[in-house]
């Protein structure tokens, strides 16, 4: 076989490998700084403008040069990418240096694979005409590009885990270097050099593991009971003393400290308007805990709709959170779909009479839609008439934007509007909303209604305080949030008060 057949096959390697690199990058960008949209844009961003750099630079190495040249650049790229999630999460407490390093590594990774391309094309000029030339090795650059999404989606991320998918990337172009190395070339220096830095690799990536998690647990600070990388999420459950909490992409989600002041607040205050215990729906809780509350009303039927399996999965086995929900996926009543829940809301044909929507915040766009006027017009038809439903709101100080955005555009939908906050110590102070289509008699309704027995932190006095909010806060001044114009999106990613 030629070296242009080798040459070409490499390319395809390199095109796979350099997009799972941004992918990589783009990714730890995200789990570790949030704002998805904006990291990934930067970072896609930054690798393609370096890309140029390293094309332009590649006009300085001599033609004597450029099979050394292309050998390097793969050995380089083969450790920088293995090693980008170590220098990520060394980095993760200090964020402004962290996005700074995120930077670093997209500049400094798109210029050596800005490199490959040019120097593969002045070497294989040697073997075909200049237009067969250029084509055929963009081609096999460009064909390795839908592998490369489709493996690191359904595959790699969540499969492997972010630390072995960079590490095969890196050994991708590892084998690359290796091939030309140890058939193209008599240079002793370069074959030991190679050899070493697959030793490495092999040794790193047979402790890779135990590494990643002495990173996290830096990055959480607690001990580590449970991880786990979905298609969807990476679950981390983390212990403190006697005391569990739970995170999606490093995200709070409870801790068993304070976490029935929100699930109480969540269920019991909203119920208190609930006139008749049919049909319940849950979007999102795959945790558990407002089914748990639920199941302490007369509801024939619970319906809780979550898009990740894997979370329902844990939820039902593992016995921390089993024992945190109080195994409320076993009862009876329940009926689990797996399912978008925006996609689900419109797709329904069933009426409801409760509907608590205990999501992620809009920090993504997905999410965003959750909290749209569209998608609460949709929820009105599956609503009964004296139907109630309830959205969590985010922080009503630090994410005072979110909140009210939320709030109007609950009220622009068309529901009769009451908010309420509560105080979580872990999380902050954190809002809610009731939607209804009818007047609510809080005062009257709570006093009268108000299952005492049933909560263990919350009391009717309390409820009823709890939608009072401070003197002078205000909402006019924000937009309803639309699926055309995310507002609550742009807001939560705007750190103003």
């Amino acid at each position: 076989m030629s070296f242009s057949f080798f040459l070409k096959l490499s390319i395809f390697f390199t095109g796979f490998s350099g997009l799972v690199a941004e992918y990589v990058v783009a990714t730890l960008a995200t789990y570790l700084l949030g704002n998805a949209v904006f990291q990934w844009s930067l970072v896609i961003a930054f690798f393609l403008l370096f890309m140029g750099l390293g094309s332009r630079l590649s006009r300085y190495v001599s033609d004597r040069n450029l099979l050394y040249a292309f050998i390097l650049t793969e050995l380089f790229l083969s450790l920088l990418v293995s090693l980008s999630p170590v220098v990520a999460y060394t980095l993760a407490p200090e964020p402004l240096k962290l996005q700074i390093v995120v930077f670093l590594l997209s500049a400094i990774l798109g210029t050596l694979i800005g490199l490959e391309i040019p120097i593969a094309v002045r070497l294989n000029n040697l073997y075909e005409e200049l237009k067969i030339n250029v084509s055929s090795i963009l081609e096999k650059d460009y064909l390795g590009s839908l592998p490369a999404g489709l493996l690191y989606s359904l595959f790699f991320l969540p499969k492997l885990g972010i630390l072995h998918t960079a590490l095969i990337a890196g050994l991708l172009n590892l084998f690359v270097a290796s091939l030309f190395t140890f058939r193209f070339s008599r240079n002793l220096f370069l074959k030991v050099l190679i050899t070493l830095t697959g030793i490495f690799l092999i040794l790193y990536g047979i402790y890779a593991k135990r590494i990643y998690l002495i990173q996290e647990q830096r990055f959480y600070g607690e001990k580590i009971e449970l991880f786990k990388q979905t298609p969807y999420q990476k679950i981390v459950l983390t212990r403190y003393g006697k005391h569990y909490s739970l995170y999606l992409d490093g995200h709070l989600q409870f801790s068993t400290l304070d976490e029935k002041y929100y699930h109480e607040a969540m269920v019991h205050v909203p119920i208190s308007f609930v006139k008749r215990y049919n049909k319940a729906l849950v979007l999102g809780g795959g945790d558990g805990l407002v089914l748990r509350e639920l199941l302490k009303y007369p509801f024939k039927e619970i319906t809780l709709v979550e898009l990740d399996k894997e979370m329902v999965k844990l939820s039902k086995e593992n016995p921390i959170l089993r024992r945190i929900n109080e195994n409320s996926f076993y009862d009876p009543r329940v009926k689990v779909v797996i399912d978008d829940a925006f996609n689900f809301v419109f797709k329904t044909r069933e009426r409801y009479d409760f509907i608590v929507i205990d999501l992620i915040d809009p920090r993504t766009p997905s999410a965003a839609r959750i909290y749209s006027l569209e998608f609460y017009r949709r929820l009105k038809k599956i609503l009964h008439a004296e139907g109630i439903f309830i959205t969590q709101a985010t922080d009503i100080f630090f994410k005072r934007k979110v909140f009210c955005s939320i709030l109007n555009t609950i009220k622009a939908a068309g529901f009769k509007a009451f908010p309420f906050h509560i105080n979580v110590p872990s999380m902050g102070d954190w809002g809610f909303v009731i939607g209804s289509l009818r007047d609510l008699n809080r005062q009257r309704e709570i006093l009268k209604n108000f299952r005492e027995n049933l909560t263990s932190v919350i009391s009717k006095d309390f409820a009823l305080s709890l939608f009072s909010f401070p003197k002078g806060y205000f909402c006019k001044d924000v937009e309803i949030n639309t699926l055309i114009r995310p507002k609550a999106l742009d807001y939560y990613h705007i750190q103003k008060f």
